[in-house]
């Protein structure tokens, strides 16, 4: 028997309403933080626009199950996208339940755009094209190698150009050095050809990175590697040392490396 036109109404009403209660629940943010990044940037990518996992998430979805060091709760959602795509994320994200904050969006917009999750009083930030906090890193150059966070080089980069560290970066950078390999591909490997290139255009980037991949030789207060840990990060800091000494180095390179810390080789990250 065909079904009438009462039954049929019926039918088309309920699957209207499961498609709103789908995407509904696709719009609110999840308590998770992890979970939380990774439905941001499955929507937003669904939605055809380009989005990738940095910060502290990033390293815990590239190092889980290989090494668990003390570090500090996550509590940010920071994010990479291409350049000139401000105005479509910040629609994108309204949808997804993040209130932008306008007077910052404003500024900053260009490079920088800033939300919230207003129900758990959680940061989510996007990074523009670049990565400015120290230095500055073409962090967006490179997005379409990985489905989900920045590429492992680019990663261990936001970390090396910290200025005044703290034990979380160390043990953040010690987690993503234990966990992957350095060589000249990316994928699970860490790129230190990428690392190399982007030290020998820029002293001061240099100088900052391989201060920090010597402190990487020793451990914080608040944890020690075991023997076989140190091992593997020793020969990976090595080589990627190696790599930047090797590499040939720009004539701005050069010329800046004359002054040295006679001038100020950084930038102070602005706090926000």
């Amino acid at each position: 028997m065909a079904p009438t036109a009462c039954a049929i109404a019926v039918a088309t009403h309920a699957n209207v309403v499961a498609v709103r209660q789908e995407s509904d629940e696709a719009s609110r943010p999840v308590e998770d933080i992890v979970d939380e990044a990774r439905r941001v940037v499955a929507e937003v990518m669904r939605r055809g626009a380009v989005l990738r996992i940095s910060g502290g998430v990033a390293f815990h979805l590239r190092v889980r199950d290989h090494v668990t060091l003390p570090r500090a709760p996550l509590n940010d959602i920071d994010l990479v996208a291409p350049a000139g795509t401000d105005r479509r994320l910040v629609r994108l994200l309204s949808t997804l339940g993040y209130d932008g904050e306008k007077a910052f969006n404003a500024h900053h917009g260009a490079t920088r755009l800033m939300f919230w999750d207003r129900a758990r009083e959680r940061k989510l930030e996007v990074f523009l094209g670049i990565f400015t906090m120290c230095h500055q890193l073409p962090i967006a150059r490179r997005l379409y190698l990985e489905p989900e966070t920045i590429p492992l080089a680019e990663l261990l980069l936001t970390k090396l150009q910290i200025v005044e560290l703290n034990e979380k970066d160390l043990a953040d950078m010690h987690m993503l050095l234990v966990a992957h390999d350095v060589g000249s591909a990316d994928g699970e490997t860490i790129n230190l050809d990428l690392i190399a290139e982007l030290c020998s255009a820029d002293w001061g980037l240099h100088h900052t990175v391989c201060r920090t991949l010597d402190r990487l030789g020793l451990d914080p207060p608040s944890y020690r590697l075991s023997a076989e840990e140190r091992t593997l990060v020793d020969a990976r800091v090595q080589r990627i040392r190696q790599a930047i000494d090797l590499h040939p180095k720009t004539l701005a390179w050069r010329l800046r490396s004359k002054i040295g810390e006679r001038l100020i080789w950084y930038v102070q990250p602005e706090e926000i």
